[in-house]
């Protein structure tokens, strides 16, 4: 029950949070402008998003079996409806629930155990975090004159925070008792022992997931699903620019991947209204393009990256999720 009206606070919270963003992105929009960006698309490129985004996520699935394979080996059938089911969630649920949705079915698919298979989902996103670190960094080096010193400093301080944490869980890996140790520490300065000793176990069961990063072989090669991850996903942005016909550089996929990325920091279902503000009222800050075609990028950027999702996980969970198992 307490777990439930968590969940609820969440949803509504998010709700709330996505309708204040979507009013802040709309306010001043110049309707006349984005009717006609909307009329005069060329929807038919908008096709050509499907196979770009449907790559990277049989990128992800690839990735995801490969940091499993430590623990047990699991096919690429076996993951990837639970994959697919979390990032379902994930699109239309606050709070990234899907991702622990996705630890417990790949867990009750294989007996993997569930703290393990969420540290596999930790080091996934972990590597698409320094991907889009990766990315952050091109759209800075070509457009470093333009931005504002806040606007570097905020993006280094991001990068710099990712790398940390891979410092973190590959100590936890190498060293995991010393590691755990070092990190419950604080707590057990302040005499709660067994808080301490609870969070230290878990921390260990979680050590059990980081397998992959003792192999510097197996690193390269989640490397490079990550990046191929993350390459499909610009591609998959390009036939929108051309769907409502605006011009483009090679740095806006990227950005537009950026930008999206720091909406979805806001806990709000699938990014709906940070997403919308991030590229309909930050891009056009950046860039310097129309507002109507910023907030029509928007609006079709969204729908084409987490309605399909939105699609394939519905066809895979068949309804059986339910978020009290997570």
């Amino acid at each position: 029950m307490l777990k439930k009206n968590k969940n609820a606070v969440k949803l509504v919270l998010g709700i709330i949070i996505a309708a204040v963003t979507i009013w802040l992105t709309f306010r001043n929009t110049d309707w006349p402008d984005l009717r006609s960006a909307f009329s005069n698309a060329r929807w038919g490129y908008i096709l050509l998003v499907i196979p770009a985004l449907a790559s990277s996520y049989v990128f992800r699935v690839y990735r995801w079996v490969m940091l499993l394979s430590p623990m047990k080996k699991v096919s690429k059938a076996v993951a990837a409806p639970p994959l697919l089911t979390g990032f379902m969630l994930n699109s239309v649920l606050p709070g990234r629930l899907g991702e622990f949705a996705r630890s417990a079915l790949i867990s009750r698919r294989t007996g993997i155990p569930f703290v393990s298979s969420f540290a596999t989902v930790v080091i996934a996103r972990l590597f698409d975090g320094l991907a889009l670190t990766g990315l952050t960094l091109a759209v800075m080096t070509a457009m470093w004159d333009s931005l504002s010193k806040s606007v570097r400093g905020g993006l280094i301080a991001a990068g710099c925070g990712y790398i940390v944490i891979l410092f973190i869980l590959i100590a936890l890996r190498k060293w995991h008792e010393a590691t755990a140790g070092f990190l419950v520490y604080p707590l057990r300065k302040f005499h709660l022992d067994k808080v301490a000793l609870k969070i230290e176990k878990m921390l260990l069961d979680f050590a059990t997931g980081l397998d992959i990063l003792k192999d510097p072989g197996e690193m390269v090669r989640v490397s490079a699903l990550t990046i191929g991850v993350w390459l499909s996903l610009c591609l998959s942005v390009v036939p929108v620019f051309y769907a409502i016909e605006m011009p483009w550089s090679w740095f806006y996929p990227p950005l537009i991947l950026v930008l999206a990325g720091f909406g979805m920091l806001i806990p709000t279902p699938g990014g709906a209204g940070t997403v919308h503000y991030a590229i309909g009222v930050l891009f056009p800050a950046i860039t310097g393009i129309p507002d109507s075609q910023a907030k029509a990028l928007a609006i079709v950027f969204h729908a084409t990256q987490f309605i399909p999702v939105i699609i394939a996980g519905l066809m895979v969970s068949k309804g059986n999720i339910k978020l009290d198992d997570s």
